[in-house]
């Protein structure tokens, strides 16, 4: 049952850019909250957007709860969305439970922990990034957790969300994301429109967030490592956006050096999860995926990947960036 559960799982990370075509009419869409919709040339929405729109969605429909989970540097309110069937829901402290006690087996026997799986539903970590100038991650989480809410009698749909409990972080960076927003409002139009932010996006370390996996020195990595602890996901997926151009999108596996620390069952899997994305974005007839090139495995302190060491198939994809939400045209001579 868990090795059912983590292929469907599995499936749903291969599918979330897919659109499906059943909704509610009773669930908000995005643009009927905020007024435009996330992924629109020339829009960008911040933090506080994104939580508006989830609890919007929250309060239409019983596959969505919010919750706190502690503050940003600035006092940014830390709230992430689990997302799966009512029922689901309804037992969420027993999943919860029964994760933690399959993150570490050490006190089970075989036949406990075969059990215990098979009851279990799979927690999935999905989150809009740490990096805010890499905006996308941030306007996709808004789009997901719409598509997921808003499709009940999809198949594909219904299937994922009674085999998983998505976890889903509007964004790693709440005050990066509302900094960098206000800084493109403000300069959209002008000459300056795709102008780098002069200051930092996360107080005192910037990109380098993602450094802090191990040490644990910003509140930022102490709400997400806490977070992880308490859930126990069994993936964990940041979506970052620099993807070595002009591919499309980066995705596992991992290039050299890997690290001989990680458990050779995680580094299985961690292959199973990038060649599955991979013959699905072959199979939508959706080129310009790359893999191994450029992005190792083996630093152990990434924020993104440290969660490897306690039985989490972690990983990350970067996507294609030009800057911001102004398009780019670009021509053969690119």
């Amino acid at each position: 049952m868990r090795r059912r559960s983590l292929l469907i799982s599995l499936r749903f990370l291969l599918f979330i850019s897919v659109s499906f075509v059943t909704a509610a009419a009773q669930i908000p869409t995005p643009a009927s909250v905020l007024g435009r919709n996330p992924g629109d040339d020339f829009y960008l929405a911040d933090y506080d957007d994104a939580i508006k729109y989830f609890h919007a969605l929250a309060a239409s429909s019983d596959r969505i709860k919010m919750f706190k989970v502690g503050k940003s540097t600035r006092g940014e309110e830390f709230e992430i969305a689990l997302i799966s069937s009512p029922e689901n829901l309804g037992h969420l402290d027993e999943y919860k439970s029964i994760a933690r006690k399959l993150a570490d087996s050490r006190s089970l026997t075989e036949t406990q922990a075969r059990e215990l799986a098979r009851t279990s539903k799979v927690i999935v970590h999905i989150d809009g990034g740490l990096h805010s100038d890499e905006v996308a991650g941030g306007q996709h989480s808004i789009q997901l957790a719409y598509k997921l809410v808003s499709s009940q009698g999809d198949p594909q749909v219904d299937a994922i969300l009674n085999n998983v409990i998505l976890m889903l972080w509007p964004t790693l960076n709440p005050d990066g994301q509302n900094m960098v927003v206000s800084w493109y409002r403000r300069n959209l139009g002008t000459p300056f429109e795709v102008a780098p932010m002069p200051w930092l996006y996360q107080e005192y370390v910037g990109h380098d967030n993602n450094r802090d996996g191990y040490m644990l020195n910003m509140l930022e990595s102490q709400v997400v490592t806490r977070t992880e602890i308490e859930y126990s996901p069994a993936i964990f997926y940041c979506q970052h956006q620099t993807a070595p151009f002009p591919a499309r999108i980066w995705i596992p596996p991992f290039a050299d050096p890997i690290s001989s620390n990680v458990s050779p069952y995680m580094r299985s899997w961690l292959n199973v999860v990038g060649t599955q994305m991979s013959a699905a974005l072959q199979e939508q007839h959706l080129p310009g995926a790359i893999s191994q090139d450029e992005f190792d495995n083996w630093y152990p302190g990434f924020l993104d990947f440290t969660h490897v060491f306690r039985n989490e198939i972690s990983f990350f994809t970067e996507t294609a960036l030009y800057r911001y939400a102004t398009p780019r045209f670009y021509t053969v001579n690119d």
